[in-house]
This record gives structure tokens, C-alpha cells and sequence, in this order.
């Protein structure tokens, strides 16, 4: 019998670093082995360390030593694998044989490099890279002694400046190493697949800067050098082209039929012909990965598979869970891997379709890789690197629906304090309010969740209208955000004594970040009820959202279902929730990141004069060199300090009582 120690702590704030984060499930080309990527945040370096790993069903073993290496990728023969290096300046493509060995540099770049993948015929690795449209004449921005600027966006989140870089694509030989430029100029490649002669690539492109989710789809041709375009009008994600005949190419995409809130669907394209076929029209689920968690690694998988046996994979969000469907081009999309109290986070399937790697967490156990068997109809866990988890005292999150006042159910979900009182009314808690807003909460692993209910707090989150992992109509908030979904919210609120007795109505606090800051931001200018809110990443005026944000001149006006600031400001300003800050009564704490392009800090900073103007109770914690993702990919000793920010201000201002403060502080110690 194995032996498990008691499990006694709860989980810790600087646990982070001891979880690994497991990603990118690459399975062979023949379905033996699966190469993925798994790293640690390290503490003193205040950086992550990633490197590529080989699972099978003998176990598992590291095949490179990083430490930024990412994006793994086999040769058609599955005895290679090539990755992505992150360098001192700059990226560089690697490849390593499958037994192990030191890898050797293919190719180098002073930029980025994205996504890459081998040609058929095993010659040739298409890449992205992030460039100048002139790399030699191209000066640091911190250089120049001005930057001119013609194009928007000026930055962008995670990449910073980018009005003079551009998303470009690459075919590098192989063994050689010599490059060609295939796709350039003023576009940006959002992803490509090759034929299956490997003498073409499908590739999707964005080429109107006033619209960059707009999308065309062309075919190039590698030996004559021409190009045609085959579709246009999809927001796409990713581009597969059929492996047999070359007959079509498959597209995870939507044509936005309902602004942003529409779902990713799958299409086939007719090569020859251009006749589309929706695929997936009649599901009315999202085919995207909408969950929400802190403990991912970086990826690069397109999550659309295209077998040989003539399936195409995707997944689905479906109520806090994503399952793996497949469908054929003349058929009904079916599921293939459904998913209980768990989530499929991402996946590939081997050349024949018989072989489906995929990382699965659960919302006690982070990322992990699987092999799913189709011929023996079985999944095999691969890796136990978190294994350590465990020992840890973990909550189950308990689920539970509640009538909304709109019609329907709204899902939702109460993890309670790791030890958990018995007793009424004695517990503090804290409504989360995810981002998105089309993400979704459900059973995947949330560390910073967890860190709140070993403090003694009950975390309460939901996935009310707007939410993904229902349908089309259920995500379709536009025009109607903090209306509908906080009456929704404040539904849960009402009733959640009803549903944990232990709650204490006097003792609730509120928390969200990006559209679950705004929510934030709205819910204390309605409502005094809750003792306690922080915002964080937020929106407080959408004016300024719409000119500073690297979405914001297209993203503030579908989301408000309106026109410009300039054409319609009364309804920029009934959004806002600046413009009823003196309406605000509860103690406030603003986090926000100095390099946040996506909620820009200007946000917090607005929101924050006009509280201190007012004489109310409000305190402002800025990060330096840190983005919107901070809460999940930020640098390791800045997302402990947001978290001990977040519990110190709950801490303070909720007073656990009964002895939750010295448990939870004795946890943390």
C-alpha cells in the first residue's frame, strides 16, 4: 500500500513555485510517445523554467534543459523534434532526436518566433515571427528620438510596442537551415497548415488594421510563388488542411454573427471550389477552451486536429467543463472525450487518429498528461508531476444552480474553507467574478482559490449571462453588461445562506479581474452589501478605454452594442462605472499592472483620484513590468505579492472570526 502523508496544511501562497506547469501535449506521429512542456516559477531568478519532456506509457523524462524552451513539434518520421528557445536576444529553433542528446540551433532570430510546424516531407519547418517590415534598419524604441506612428495599435498586450512589427511567416530547410520569407509586409499571420505534398500552405491573415479580427484565408503556393485567396469574413483560431486528398481545409472560426460573443465553429473549405460547409452550426456550444485557471504553461497547439481517418477533432465548452467532439465533413459532430467533474485542457491526435494525447486537471489536481487509446477505449495517466498536491488539505468545490430572474439556470460554485466549521453564519466569503467575460469558471484548478480557503474563506463563483460553455443567445450580453449579469450575481448573493448555512451575510467581500473588475467596479457604485471589494485589471471608463486599449476602438463598441465616444457618449458614460463613483461605499483595493495594454493602468488610476477626491476608503497596489496577465503568468515574486495583497486586504476587512484568522495565518507561515 502506497503511504499518504496526513493531509494537515492547506495550500500556501508561495506553493506556486512548487506546482509545475504542464502544457503543449504533442503526441508522435505514430502515437507512441508525447512530447510536452512543463517548467516551474523560480523564485530567486523571479523567472519560469521550461523545458521539453518525453512521456509514454513507461513513464517520463526531460529531454531538454531550457530554460525557456517551448512549442515542441515532431518531424513527419517522428524521430526528431523541433522547439522554440527562448535566448538572450532573441529566439531560436531547435531540434533534438526523439532518444535525446544536445539539441543544435536550426535557425535564429532576434525577434520572436511563434508557431512552428514540420512540412510533410520532413524538408521544411514553417514559422512565425514577430518582425520590422526592414529588421536592419529597425532601432529599440528606448533608441529613437522619436517614434512616428501611422498605425493602430500603437501596442499590445504581452508584446508592448508593435506599430512597426508586423507577424510574419517563414519556411526555414531542413538540415540547412536557410530561410524564406513567405508571408510579409503590413499583415499579421494568424496561423497556417500545410498540404499534404507539402508543396502549399493554407494561411489565415489579418490585413485591416481597423478590423484585425476580420480575417482572410489564402492558399500559397511554395513552388511558383503565387497566391490566392480562398475565404474571407471568419475570425479564426486555427487552420487545418485535410491529410488524404488535400480536398479541404478545415477552420476553427466564426463569421461574427453575434459580435465577439459568437462561437468558434468548424468549417470545411473546398479547396477547389471555395464552397464553405458549418460543420458544427446546430451544437451551440463555444468550440474553444473557455476555462479559467492560473496554473497553465505556454502552448502552441492549435486545438483542431485533422486524422487520417477522415475526423476532425475540436474542443467544447460545456457548463465549467471542455470535452474533445469530432465530425466529418458529411456528418454530425459527436463526442469523443466527455469530461465529468474535470476539464480537457488541450490535445493533439496521432497521424491515424487512434492515439489522443491531451492535459486533463481536475479542481483538487493541476494539469497532467493523458493518452487516450480509441482501440482499447481507455485512458492512460502519464505524468504525476504534481503529485505532490496531494498532501495538501483541499476543499471540493460544491456545485449548484440558481433560478436567474432573466429566465433559466445560472451555474455556480462554493468552495469552502479547507477545514471547514461547523457552525451558522460564521463564515466569511468572497464572490469571484471571472474575466472575459466569454470565459468560465468550472473544475479546473484555481490556486489562488485555494489559497482563499485555507485562509478560512468560502470562495462562491459562477457563470452567469455572458458567460461561455452555453449557448450563443446565454453569451449575447452586448449592450447589456452590468445589467443583466448583475442582477444574475446578485441573485446567487440573495440566496447563498440558503444554499451554505455557513455563510455570514454580514462578512462578504467581492473580487474579479478585467471584465470580472469591472463587474467589480459596477457592483459596489449599486450596492453597499458587501464589506470588502478588490478590482483588479479593470475598466472604469469606457471613454478612455476605447482610445487607450490595444482592442478598445473595436472591442468598447460591440461590447456596449453602440457607436464611438464621439457619437454617442451618454452611452460610454451610463457603462462606466467612474461616473457613479461617489455612489461607492465599500473599502476598495485596486491592483493593476503598469504594463496592462489591455485595461490600460490609467483605469485604475482614474478610479482611484476620483475615490481619494471623494474622502473614501480606497488603496492602489501598481506592478511594475507586469501585464494584464499578471494573476497567471506574471513574474513569480510579483504574483506572490498580488495574492498577499489580495488576502491582506480580506483579511483585515472581513475579520474571520473563531479562530480562521490564526489557522489561516499559521498556514501561511
Amino acid at each position: 500500500m502506497e503511504f499518504r502523508p496526513p493531509r494537515e496544511e492547506p495550500l500556501k501562497i508561495e506553493d506556486i513555485a512548487r506546482i509545475t506547469f504542464v502544457a503543449n501535449p504533442q503526441v508522435s506521429p505514430e502515437g507512441d510517445s508525447v512530447a510536452y512542456v512543463a517548467g516551474r516559477a523560480d523564485l530567486e531568478s523571479n523567472s519560469y523554467r521550461y523545458s521539453i519532456w518525453l512521456a509514454d506509457e513507461e513513464g517520463y523524462r526531460p529531454l531538454t534543459g531550457g530554460p525557456g524552451d517551448r512549442c515542441p513539434c515532431w518531424s513527419p518520421d517522428s524521430r526528431l523534434i523541433a522547439f522554440v528557445r527562448r535566448e538572450e536576444k532573441g529566439s531560436g529553433i531547435y531540434v533534438v532526436p526523439k532518444e535525446g542528446g544536445e539539441p543544435w540551433r536550426l535557425y535564429y532570430t532576434r525577434w520572436g518566433v511563434g508557431r512552428l510546424q514540420w512540412s510533410p516531407t520532413g524538408d521544411m519547418i514553417a514559422f512565425t515571427v514577430r518582425e520590422p517590415l526592414d529588421p536592419g534598419k529597425w532601432k529599440p524604441y528606448g533608441e529613437r528620438d522619436r517614434m512616428d506612428i501611422e498605425r493602430i495599435p500603437v501596442w499590445f498586450n504581452g508584446e508592448g510596442w508593435v506599430f512597426d512589427r508586423f507577424n510574419h511567416l517563414y519556411i526555414a530547410s531542413y538540415p540547412g537551415g536557410s530561410e524564406r520569407l513567405v508571408v510579409g509586409g503590413e499583415v499579421n499571420v494568424v496561423d497556417f497548415d500545410w498540404s499534404p505534398d507539402g508543396k502549399q500552405l493554407a494561411v489565415a491573415v489579418s490585413d485591416d488594421m481597423l478590423r484585425p479580427y476580420m480575417h482572410k484565408v489564402y492558399i500559397v503556393d511554395l513552388e511558383r510563388g503565387e497566391s490566392r485567396l480562398l475565404a474571407e469574413g471568419f475570425t479564426v483560431a486555427a487552420v487545418r488542411w485535410e491529410p488524404n486528398t488535400g480536398s479541404h481545409i478545415a477552420l476553427r472560426a466564426h463569421r461574427r454573427e453575434r459580435g465577439f460573443t459568437t462561437h468558434f465553429k468548424v468549417y470545411a473549405i473546398e479547396v477547389e471550389g471555395g464552397e464553405v460547409s458549418c460543420l458544427t452550426c446546430d451544437l451551440d456550444r463555444n468550440a474553444a477552451n473557455g476555462l479559467n485557471s492560473d496554473v497553465r504553461g505556454p502552448s502552441c497547439l492549435k486545438m483542431l486536429e485533422w486524422s487520417r481517418n477522415g475526423e476532425i477533432l475540436f474542443p467544447v465548452s460545456d457548463g465549467g467543463r471542455v470535452h474533445v467532439y469530432r465530425v466529418r465533413v458529411e456528418g454530425e459532430p459527436q463526442p469523443l472525450l466527455e469530461a465529468e467533474a474535470e476539464v480537457i485542457d488541450e490535445f493533439t491526435a496521432s497521424k491515424s487518429g487512434n492515439d489522443i494525447a491531451y492535459t486533463s486537471m481536475t479542481p483538487v489536481r493541476p494539469l497532467e498528461v493523458f493518452m487516450y487509446r480509441r482501440d482499447r477505449g481507455e485512458s492512460l495517466r502519464l505524468t504525476a508531476h504534481n503529485v505532490w498536491v496531494e498532501s495538501r488539505l483541499l476543499a471540493e468545490p460544491r456545485h449548484f444552480t440558481v433560478e436567474s430572474p432573466h429566465g433559466g439556470s445560472i451555474d455556480f460554485w462554493i468552495l469552502p474553507p479547507a477545514r471547514e466549521p461547523e457552525c451558522v453564519r460564521c463564515v466569511p466569503w468572497i464572490l469571484y467574478i471571472h474575466g472575459g467575460p466569454k470565459t468560465s469558471y468550472g473544475y479546473s484548478f484555481i490556486h489562488e482559490f485555494h489559497v482563499l480557503s485555507g485562509m478560512g474563506f468560502a470562495v462562491v463563483y459562477s457563470n452567469p449571462r455572458g458567460s461561455d460553455g452555453y449557448s450563443e443567445e446565454f453569451a449575447d450580453l452586448r449592450g447589456r453588461y452590468g445589467d443583466v449579469d448583475y442582477d444574475e450575481l446578485m441573485k446567487i448573493v440573495d440566496e447563498l445562506e440558503s444554499f451554505y448555512p455557513q455563510a455570514d451575510p454580514d462578512r462578504g467581500g467581492v473580487t474579479g479581474g478585467s471584465y470580472g473588475g469591472f463587474m467589480t467596479n459596477t457592483i459596489i457604485t449599486k450596492t453597499g452589501r458587501f464589506k470588502a471589494a478588490v478590482t483588479q485589471r479593470s475598466c472604469s471608463n469606457w471613454v478612455s478605454f476605447y482610445g487607450e486599449s490595444d482592442i478598445g476602438w473595436y472591442f468598447a463598441p460591440d461590447l456596449l452594442a453602440t457607436e464611438t465616444p464621439w457619437s454617442k457618449p451618454e452611452d460610454y458614460i451610463k457603462a462606466s462605472p467612474l461616473f457613479r463613483v461617489d455612489k461607492v461605499e465599500t473599502p476598495l483595493l485596486i491592483i493593476h499592472a503598469l504594463e496592462d495594454y489591455r485595461c490600460p493602468a490609467s483605469e485604475a488610476i482614474q478610479l482611484f483620484t476620483a475615490l481619494k477626491v471623494l474622502g473614501k476608503e480606497v488603496k492602489l497596489a501598481l506592478f511594475p513590468g507586469e501585464n494584464h496577465d499578471l494573476s497567471r503568468s506574471g513574474r513569480p515574486r510579483r504574483r506572490i505579492a498580488r495574492l498577499e495583497a489580495i488576502t491582506g486586504w480580506f483579511r483585515e476587512k472581513l475579520k474571520p472570526r473563531g479562530g480562521e484568522e490564526e489557522r489561516g495565518a499559521e498556514a501561511q507561515s
